[in-house]
């Protein structure tokens, strides 16, 4: 249940501030009112859900500080990795550095998923990069949150996707140069311009 719950909340199928309640969802999933709520607690835990002021639950609304929060924690924590990266043999680095080759530039809507996939494992494998076991578990702690954060803006918007691809193959080639100066420089860049692409987003949205 929690996994099935967590993913239709980061795919934003239940998008940010949809009412989740816990009696629908035990006919739903055709179990008890308790294992639901612990599955609300679970997800209230990792920022995906909260209580609402006149209902149960809701999935937490995307805000203007959340995005500035997860922005600041990911120029901190993404660059990490980057100087052990231009170190990996080069089949190890070449893989990484193709991870998007295969997307065209005017990204059809069909490829979005899959792209957003291969964007998770790209900045998870900066992450995995640092080889540091406790600087991995905080990240993890807010990589759902930004996974969610991504497909919010990204599903919308047809011009950022085309622009993030290319900011990714940026730093990619900043990397298969081993170049981690350049690769830090343009993973800024580009964690700052999804940084501001959300924030348009959200503002967007409450006007």
């Amino acid at each position: 249940m929690y996994d099935e719950l967590e993913r239709v909340i980061v795919d934003c199928t239940l998008p940010p501030g949809a009412v989740l309640n816990d009696s629908d969802l035990a006919a739903q999933f055709g179990v008890s009112r308790t294992p639901v709520r612990d599955t609300l607690h679970l997800l209230e835990s990792s920022g995906l859900v909260e209580r609402g002021r006149s209902t149960g639950w809701v999935v937490t609304p995307i805000r203007m500080r959340d995005i500035d929060e997860l922005a600041e924690l990911r120029a901190l924590l993404e660059p990490a990795g980057l100087p052990r990266i231009v170190q990996w043999d080069n089949e190890r680095l070449e893989r990484l550095g193709s991870l998007f080759d295969n997307f065209p530039g005017s990204m059809l809507r069909a490829d979005t998923e899959q792209y957003l996939a291969r964007d998770d494992e790209f900045h998870r494998t900066l992450i995995a990069a640092t080889e540091n076991s406790r600087l991995e578990r905080m990240y993890h702690v807010a990589d759902r949150q930004l996974a969610r954060c991504k497909r919010y803006v990204t599903f919308q918007d047809d011009a950022r996707r085309a622009a993030s691809l290319e900011e990714h193959r940026a730093v990619c080639r900043c990397l298969m140069n081993r170049d981690p100066d350049g690769a830090r420089s343009a993973l800024l860049e580009h964690l700052e311009r999804a940084h501001d692409a959300l924030a348009a987003a959200i503002k967007a949205s409450l006007t």
